[in-house]
Formats: C-alpha cells, sequence, structure tokens
C-alpha cells in the first residue's frame, strides 16, 4: 500500500533491487524508532510535562519520521529518488492516518494522580493477600 501510495507521488526507482532494499531498510528502521515516537508522548504525559498524549506533538513526531526516513532513504540509495514534496504529502497523510489509528488509546496516567495511587494500593493490597494465602 506504501508503495502505491509513494508511486503516486514521485517516488522512481532504477531497479526492482533498489525498490526492496528501500522497503527493507525502510520497515528496519520505522519499527524501531515510531516505538520511541509513540512512547515519547506517552512518558511526557506520565510525568506531567504535557496535558494529553494526543495533541500536536505525536502528529509531528510521527511526520517528521516519515519524512526524515524517506529523505534518508532517498540519499543513500542511488537508484531511487522521490521529491521533497511527494515525501512531505506523504508524511503528512501517514501522521493523519495514524492519528486517528491512536485516538482510542487511554490517556497514561500521571505520577501523582489519585488514579495511580488507587492503583498502586490495589497492588499492595493484592500482593499482601497472596502472602497471606501463601503461608498457610
Amino acid at each position: 500500500m506504501e508503495f502505491f501510495a509513494l508511486h503516486l507521488l514521485g517516488l522512481h526507482y532504477k531497479s526492482t533491487g533498489a525498490l526492496i532494499l528501500f522497503f527493507v531498510l525502510y520497515l528496519f528502521l520505522e519499527i524501531p524508532l515510531s516505538l520511541i515516537t509513540d512512547a515519547l508522548p506517552k512518558a511526557l504525559r506520565s510525568v506531567g510535562i504535557i496535558k494529553t498524549s494526543k495533541g500536536w506533538l505525536p502528529i509531528v513526531l510521527d511526520t517528521g519520521l516519515q519524512f526524515v526516513l524517506i529523505i534518508l532513504l532517498d540519499a543513500l540509495i542511488r537508484d531511487i529518488s522521490i521529491t521533497w514534496q511527494g515525501a512531505i504529502v506523504f508524511s503528512l497523510i501517514t501522521g493523519l492516518i495514524s492519528r486517528k489509528l491512536k485516538e482510542r488509546e487511554r490517556e497514561p496516567l500521571v505520577m501523582d494522580s489519585n488514579e495511580l495511587k488507587k492503583v498502586k494500593s490495589a497492588m499492595k493490597t493484592k500482593k499482601n493477600d497472596q502472602r497471606s494465602t501463601s503461608e498457610f
């Protein structure tokens, strides 16, 4: 699916091997980096630096990641070329799709919130209950 979108937006390749290398490197780099860009807004939310993990920061991170990856791979692989305008459009589309997919995710708990204190208390209680039943 991404190939067709990129091809429509101006991705040109001279060989099938270069195209395969492009997508293998893209996936190899995109998966771990997207884990970081997904976790960063949640971490900032949980420590109280930002109010929501669903605002503009995740869109900027997702869009920026896609753009940087495409431009980097364009520069590294000689037989692949894409215009920077095509890379921007592709990045914006994937960023908006990513935002739509993440809308239903729950917000992480803030460190000092009452909800987190209740969860910790419940975990302590459960742990103490397990200790007392294992002694018998």
